[in-house]
């Protein structure tokens, strides 16, 4: 990421399906074209929320309204009433008092909270963003991600983290929500690179989003992955590799991977070739660590473990997912790694509107870590070498 003037480049709001998100791919796409080298563009078609618009108002025992977004792709109602309770941790106990109500609870629409308040059997709900530091807040457009939306439509909103903290002191009976919206068809995009290998048939592929959410101008999440990938494809493109190398950069991923999952369907009769994925999402923080996030066979995250000990660079390795493009390749039957850097307590955020160009170019450590394992895996050894495989079973 040595160019740090592309960084800036692509420091704007460029969310799913966008005319800005279209403008970010192709100043990739110039950036590829200058290294002489051909880019495929795959289109899909994404669902997108327009018009949402609601309310949310106390009805008893005061009367008071509040500022909200309603939740997109999700319910509507012209007016659903009910009786308000605060899910402060969403276990089973406090979600057994929750059946019929309309629920404000901590933390974000992921899978798994949005899964708990549907088996709980909530009425609606009711989510917040902010920081109790900040005077004032950006309320957040949010929006069901397609696995979300599998489990039943429910309507909510959502509203600032001092709305928030009002409702609960106000400890009302009973609340009302209101919800609309359509729904129309947009067109995102997939950049692809491919640069065949001396084994043409064995593909390993670089992947990391260009999207982001609204009110950020994601650098960190995700112009720095973004970047990263190009430094890479530069790289391999003056040395042939050992292997079949996939450059992608991915579309809509904060909606919910939609643009890697898109790329895996399109692709689903080559995935028997593709041997490992490695995904680049979000780094360059100059106060946080690094990690690797592996979703497959554990000797994978061993074998990282293994090099950075032998490069002398420390690295969080684990096995697990990771919610990043990495997923939907592994749910194709590809290993995947995610690498990222996190950042310190207090320092970079993502998806924020604070977002700035307070960032070290992609440290060269890591690059070197990734390069080290490309050099042994993609440009001169099979995936694991026997004496590899010994230290790994150490």
């Amino acid at each position: 990421m040595e160019n740090l003037e592309l960084l800036k480049k692509l420091s704007f709001e460029r969310v799913a399906g966008s005319k800005e998100e279209y403008q970010a791919a192709m100043i990739i796409k110039e950036e590829i074209e200058k290294l002489g080298l051909e880019v495929e563009i795959e289109p899909f078609e994404i669902e997108f929320p327009e018009e949402v618009t609601a309310t949310f108002e106390i009805l008893e025992p005061v009367a008071q309204s509040f500022e909200v977004t309603g939740v997109g792709l999700a319910g509507v109602t012209e007016g659903l009433e009910g009786e308000f309770i605060y899910i402060d941790d969403l276990n089973a106990i406090s979600l057994a008092k929750a059946k019929g109500k309309i629920a404000l609870f901590n933390g974000g629409l992921t899978f798994a909270n949005y899964k708990k308040i549907v088996d709980a059997g909530v009425l609606g709900f009711i989510t917040f963003n902010g920081s109790v530091y900040d005077e004032t807040t950006d309320i957040d457009e949010r929006y069901l991600r397609p696995k979300l939306q599998e489990l039943g439509k429910l309507p909510g909103v959502n509203m600032s983290i001092h709305d928030a903290e009002t409702l609960v002191r106000l400890n009302p009976q009973k609340v009302k929500l209101a919800v609309s919206g359509k729904v129309s068809t947009r067109t995102s995009h997939n950049l692809v690179v491919t640069l065949p290998g001396e084994i043409e048939d064995e593909v390993i592929c670089f992947s990391g989003h260009y999207d982001s959410v609204r009110h950020s101008k994601g650098v960190y999440d995700n112009a720095t992955g973004s970047l990263a990938i190009l430094d890479f494809l530069k790289h391999f493109s003056q040395t042939k590799p050992k292997r079949t190398l996939k450059f992608l950069w991915c579309g809509t991923e904060e909606r919910g991977l939609v643009g890697s999952t898109a790329y895996v369907a399109a692709h689903q009769k080559e995935m028997t070739q593709y041997k490992l994925n490695i995904n680049l999402d979000m780094l360059g923080v100059v106060l946080g660590k690094d990690i690797a996030s592996v979703t497959g066979e554990e000797a994978i995250t061993h074998y990282i473990d293994f090099v950075a000990k032998e490069l002398g660079f420390g690295i969080q390795t684990s096995t697990g997912v990771y919610p990043s493009d990495s997923t939907p390749f592994a749910d194709g039957g590809v290993p995947a790694i995610t690498f990222a850097r996190g950042a310190a307590v207090g320092g970079a955020t993502i998806h924020s509107k604070k977002t700035s160009l307070i960032l070290s170019v992609l440290k060269a450590s890591i690059k070197r870590l990734i390069s080290s394992l490309l050099l042994q895996n993609a440009l001169s050894v099979p995936m694991f070498s026997q004496s590899q495989q010994r230290c790994l079973k150490r």
